[in-house]
């Protein structure tokens, strides 16, 4: 396994449970600056493209029955809010992981209840009481600890090389050559770079700039005693929960005790991978849409700032790919596009099982060119708690 963010980590984490099954993890140099360690981990069932709903519905049901990865990610229950430009379709409450968990609201009740104004005449919005955000950062220290725990192997350099071959894959890294049954790249945005660099097609791969910061409101005051569970906007109404508003693009979420942090998704396409300038002009459209949306939240200026490169993908999901044209034991794990955080354990766990499917583990799929989830599959139920083998 390649990469050391969520993604990589999470999937590496499932493999090594099942008996039998010997996982290396390249992680790189600790303390490299990535878009798990920036994201901001909002986390809920709703999304307007079917797959994705799918996935994150079964991810959030697997978070919070399990005491361990909320302790892990450091889960809060803030409430999920998704705003869209458009009437609502469909049933009356979205699926989510447990029955009436959501509501529809219109521009009035999210005027009455939130403060929010300047919306499209036809916005409608997702209420979801059991979701909110976690931290990416802290879920993947928790589950590398515990991937080291159960005997995976670390490995802190970086790739320099892959052969694949008859009877597997020879890969290079710091520590010299070794070979693996199976090779996955889960590199997030290093992931297209890594390819070109090993000689092979990027899969059309980009790198695109996710910006953000946390502020202090002017209000100060937050309905958390003890938990996070929304911001007060000034206006006297409901706290604020983790919310995403399409008709504006602002995204954010409660950041502690009179804090919140909000974004605009960036057109900065391209980048390297790594740490990008935070850009003031974004910082100030940032600050152009709360003042149209949420008037009564007074901002100060931002004290933490967050600029770095995400790996985007057309089909705009985290799931398990054949490398084309090449052995059909390797393969690349990324492409979260700004949204892995609500998606990665479903989809590591899809992933794990399509390997355990490749390496022949009996009663295992075959892997497949694509792990678009469409039904309820059958795969091995996550073990929530994280017994040991």
């Amino acid at each position: 396994m390649v990469g050391g963010g969520i993604a990589g980590t999470m999937l590496a984490w499932r493999l090594i449970r099942h008996a039998g099954v010997d996982v290396d993890l390249i992680t790189g140099p600790d303390g490299a600056d990535d878009a798990t360690r920036a994201s901001g981990g909002l986390v809920r069932a709703f999304d307007p493209d079917p797959a994705l709903a799918e996935l994150a519905t079964r991810s959030l049901r697997e978070l919070r029955a399990s005491a361990l990865l909320r302790q892990w990610s450091g889960y809060q229950e803030t409430g999920s809010l998704y705003l869209r430009a458009e009437p609502a379709t469909g049933p009356r409450h979205p699926r989510t992981p447990t029955p009436d968990a959501a509501e529809l609201l219109d521009r009035h009740a999210l005027a009455a209840r939130y403060g929010l104004t300047g919306l499209p005449e036809h916005t409608t919005a997702v209420l979801e009481h059991h979701a909110g955000y976690f931290s990416p950062d802290l879920l993947r220290r928790g589950a590398r600890a515990d991937f080291t725990a159960r005997g995976g192997h670390l490995d802190h350099g970086v790739l320099r090389e892959i052969r694949p071959g008859p009877a597997g894959v020879a890969y290079r890294t710091n520590q010299g050559w070794a070979n693996a049954d199976a090779v996955v790249l889960a590199a997030g945005a290093w992931t297209g770079r890594l390819l070109t660099d090993c000689d092979l097609p990027p899969i059309g791969v980009r790198t695109k700039v996710i910006q953000c910061a946390v502020y202090a409101t002017g209000t100060g005051r937050n309905t958390g005693t003890g938990t996070d569970t929304g911001t007060d906007t000034g206006t006297g109404r409901h706290p604020l929960p983790a919310f995403v508003d399409e008709t504006s693009g602002l995204y954010g979420r409660p950041a502690g005790p009179g804090r919140m942090l909000l974004g605009l998704p960036t057109q900065r396409w391209d980048v390297p991978p790594g740490p990008q300038p935070f850009m003031d002009r974004e910082e100030r459209a940032v600050r152009r849409a709360l003042a149209q949306r949420l008037p009564g939240l007074q901002i100060n200026p931002p004290h933490r700032f967050v600029a770095v490169a995400e790996a985007y993908v057309p089909e705009g999901r985290l799931e398990l790919r054949p490398v084309p044209g090449h052995h059909p034991a390797l393969f690349t794990f990324t492409g979260g596009s700004g949204g892995a955080a609500k998606t990665a354990l479903a989809a590591g766990a899809g992933a794990a099982a399509d390997l355990l499917g490749h390496l022949g583990q009996p009663g295992h799929p075959a892997v497949r060119p694509s792990t678009h989830p469409n039904t309820e599959d059958t795969r091995p139920t996550p073990i929530p708690e994280g017994e040991r083998r």
